[in-house]
């Protein structure tokens, strides 16, 4: 079964690189929910952040992980 879509396009492509990379993406109640792999890591994608700089600062987060 398919995941439902981001609205913010860049927050969308962000999941999809995510799924992409082996991540499991679920969605919940007001955010989507990132799982690595390996289980160690865990983030949110919230589904109408307020920060301009949100999805910058979700990939560094995402980056410094080390199963990115």
């Amino acid at each position: 079964m398919s995941r439902q879509k981001h609205k913010v396009k860049e927050l969308e492509a962000l999941l999809a690189e995510a799924e992409s990379k082996g991540w499991r993406v679920d969605r919940k109640a007001g955010y989507f929910r990132l799982r690595c792999g390996c289980g160690k890591h865990m983030t949110w994608v919230h589904l109408s952040p307020s920060n301009p700089r949100y999805e910058q600062e979700k990939r560094q987060k995402l980056h410094g992980t080390g199963c990115w």
